[in-house]
Parts: structure tokens; C-alpha cells; sequence
């Protein structure tokens, strides 16, 4: 019961500040341009990737190596079977990849991805890429590392009999360097260079066709993933995305963070943001010295550890009077905001649950607003499926089932159509 109320005061306090952070609803703010503008193409690298036998420690030692520097992003570097990943006749890889970080420098990333049995279709499989939930930002809340309690579980369960599937860890989860939390970019990247990889698994058969997915965290990050799939991966076709209750205003997020009754949330943010913006966003002009010093709890455990190490905090405590709304860090932090460019001619699909009391229901309105002003297809659905973690299961069934329609090319009927929910 204390964990639903301080929930639903979080929901309150973010959803205060909404009528301030929202703006205009006419597109948002573009994220400050990267320094890596490069491109890539759906042939495989001239690279032979790796595959892996040893012990699982092992896997993430090598993906800790120093990045090569004359790979192209979504290179794979080295793959595992995953034994532990029961996946019926689909074959379950652990992969390490090469990406490219928001300062355009190489970097590694792990993740996981499915190669379904039998014959692939004339065209080749279609394929999905999911971006995960809050997990935490230290290395130890890398999803691959225990892939039986997360989403990748629950979509090969729905889809790994006909799609391939990849699912990154995140820039920096298991992986050298801090994770740049709900930093869009970033996200992006992490999961379209995690598809590119997934394609030159053995047996892949890709086709080139995606379609990209995920909740709370990962709804913001798949629709990033949709963002940047047009320069990073222009060869590819992009179907369908499908987003979660997503976390979408992470400048709401850092503006509320002084009057937010846990600090957590925002602290992840903060974190993630220095990280991606270190020559930019200095977290000594935001935190207070207590603030600083607890910072570093980001880097000591996974999201549970996080919350604990501020609990009981006056955020007040942590964050200077008025900082939040000062630059650069106002702008970083909206910069990040979800759906502020029109993503190819691809529908999207947001589903929220209306009792969901971590990310509030005024997240994704705002979201239809921005996405509905810069012309985007998009419905937004609202289920009756409980709280925001219990509401995932549901969402993703729905949404498989509406993907099933957009990758065979039907109209499909009520919940599998495509529905636009922007004013005529």
C-alpha cells in the first residue's frame, strides 16, 4: 500500500508540473545534433563475428575490451547460445556489438536476440528490436544477464516462432562507461545497432522489414529507436512501433525533480544525462553537495538500490533551488522528450494502462499531442489492466497482434487496425 501511494505521489507531482514543461504541443525541441552523422547499410560487415563457449562472465569480460575503432556500428562482435533462454525451437544468442555513443565515440554493447526454426519466408524474417523498462544504470542490471525475468521473455513468447528478435542491454549497462538513462539517442542507436547485429547471427535469414517495441523506459526508447532508424539504418523499412507507457517527458521529469516525494527517478536522469553530455551538463550546478555525494548510488546497484539510498530525502535536499530550470540542463533534459519528429509513414501504437501510478496518464497525452501536430499516425489506447507493471503483459499481447497486421499488410479489424487517434 506504501509503495501504490508514494507512486500515485509521484504521478501527481510530475503531472503538476506538465502544464509548464508541455509547451505549445507543436513538435517539441530537437536533440542537440550528434557528432556522428554516419549511416549504414543491411549488408553484413566484412567481419567475422565470434562465437563464444566459455563461461558467462567470460562474454561480458571480452565485451568490456576496448572497442575496435574500423568497424562500422552494428557490427557483431561475438555471439553465445543462450541455454538459459527457453525459447522452444527458436535459437536464443547473447550478442556484443559495436555502437556508437551520442559523442561519436565506438563503443561496445551487449544484448540478446532469437533466430526462429524452419524455413524463413521468401522475403526473409521480419524483425523486432526491443527497447527494455528501468532496470538501473549499473553494469549488473544489463538485461542479458538475466534474461528470464524481463522482456525479452515475454516478446519471444508471443513472437519468436516468426520473427527475429534483438534486444539491447543499453549503452552501458554491462558494458564500459555509465548508461545514459532515458537519453534518446543513445537508446536509438543501442537498439537499431542491436538489430543490424542480430542479422548476421547464423541461420539469420533477416528480412528487411522492423518493426520496434517496448514499455516505460522502453516505450520512450522505442520511440527513439524509430527516430534515428531513418539515419542509422536507412536501408531498413520500418513497420510499426509500439510504445508502453512511456516515460516520454523526461524534461518534466528533471523539472518536477525538487517537488517529487522520491528522488530516484530523476536521479537516474541526472546521471544519465552527465553522461551522454559530459562536456555540457556538470551535476555539480544541479546537486547540492548531499546530492553529489549520493549520486554515485546510480553506479552501485540496480534501480531498487537507487530509491534506497535516497529514501526518507527531502529531494529538496538533494537538488538546488531552481536549478532544474536552468541551462544548459532544461534543454538537455527536453531534448530527450519522445516523438518529436514525424517517424517515416509507419503508425504508431501507444498503449497506457489507466491505472498505471509510476508513469502518469498525462505522459502520453502530451506525447499524442506533439506526435499528432508534426503529422504522425498514431492511436493512443487506454486499457483497464492495472498497474504500470502488471498492465506490460496485456500491452505487449496487443501490440504483437496489431504488428502481426501491419508486417502481413491487412487492414485488421478493432484492436489489430490501424486507428489514428489525432483530431480530424
Amino acid at each position: 500500500m506504501r509503495r501504490a501511494r508514494r507512486a500515485l505521489l509521484t504521478a501527481t507531482a510530475l503531472l503538476a508540473l506538465v502544464p509548464a514543461c508541455s509547451g505549445s504541443g507543436s513538435g517539441g525541441e530537437a536533440a542537440p545534433p550528434s557528432d556522428d552523422g554516419s549511416t549504414t547499410t543491411t549488408t553484413a560487415p566484412a567481419h567475422e563475428p565470434a562465437a563464444y563457449e566459455g563461461e558467462l562472465d567470460g562474454f561480458y569480460t571480452d565485451a568490456n575490451e576496448a572497442p575496435p575503432t574500423d568497424l562500422p556500428h552494428g557490427t557483431l562482435l561475438e555471439y553465445a547460445v543462450a541455454d538459459d533462454v527457453p525459447l522452444g525451437d527458436a535459437t536464443a544468442y547473447r550478442i556484443a556489438y559495436t555502437s556508437t555513443s551520442v559523442a561519436g565515440d565506438p563503443i561496445i554493447v551487449t544484448g540478446l536476440a532469437s533466430v526462429p526454426a524452419g524455413d524463413a519466408p521468401d522475403d526473409g524474417w521480419p524483425m523486432l528490436t526491443i527497447s527494455h523498462g528501468t532496470t538501473g544504470i549499473a553494469d549488473e542490471c544489463a538485461p542479458s544477464k538475466e534474461p528470464k525475468a524481463n522482456e525479452f521473455t515475454l516478446v519471444t513468447g508471443l513472437a519468436a516462432d516468426r520473427y527475429l528478435v534483438a534486444a539491447t542491454d543499453y549503452e552501458g549497462l554491462g558494458t564500459p562507461g555509465r548508461h545514459p538513462y532515458l537519453v534518446g539517442e543513445s537508446e536509438g542507436r543501442s537498439s537499431i545497432d542491436a538489430l543490424l547485429a542480430a542479422r548476421q547471427l547464423p541461420d539469420a535469414n533477416p528480412s528487411d522489414r522492423f518493426a520496434t517495441v517496448g514499455y516505460s523506459q522502453g516505450g520512450h526508447g522505442s520511440l527513439w529507436t524509430s527516430q534515428v532508424a531513418a539515419d542509422w539504418a536507412p536501408d531498413l523499412e520500418l513497420v510499426g512501433t509500439f510504445s508502453g507507457a512511456p516515460a516520454s517527458e523526461v524534461g518534466v521529469i528533471v523539472a518536477a525533480a525538487p517537488v517529487l516525494p522520491q528522488a530516484g527517478f530523476a536521479y537516474m536522469v541526472i546521471a544519465g544525462i552527465a553522461a551522454a553530455y559530459p562536456d555540457e551538463a556538470d551535476p555539480a550546478e544541479l546537486l547540492t553537495p548531499l546530492g553529489l555525494e549520493k549520486l554515485d548510488a546510480v553506479d552501485e546497484g540496480c534501480a531498487q538500490n537507487t530509491f534506497a539510498a535516497v529514501a526518507g530525502i527531502d529531494p529538496k535536499d538533494l537538488i538546488q533551488d531552481g536549478a532544474a530550470a536552468r541551462e544548459p540542463w532544461s534543454s538537455l533534459a527536453k531534448a530527450q522528450d519522445a516523438g518529436t519528429q514525424k517517424t517515416y509513414d509507419a503508425p504508431v501504437l501507444v498503449i497506457h494502462s489507466e491505472g498505471d501510478g509510476t508513469v502518469p496518464l498525462g505522459f502520453s497525452e502530451i506525447l499524442l499531442g506533439r506526435m499528432c501536430a508534426n503529422d504522425q499516425v498514431v492511436e493512443r489506447r487506454l486499457i483497464d489492466a492495472g498497474g504500470h507493471t502488471a498492465a506490460a503483459v496485456p500491452a505487449y499481447q496487443q501490440a504483437v497482434a496489431w504488428l502481426d497486421a501491419r508486417f502481413a499488410g491487412d487492414e485488421g479489424e478493432g484492436p489489430t487496425a490501424i486507428t489514428d487517434s489525432c483530431p480530424s
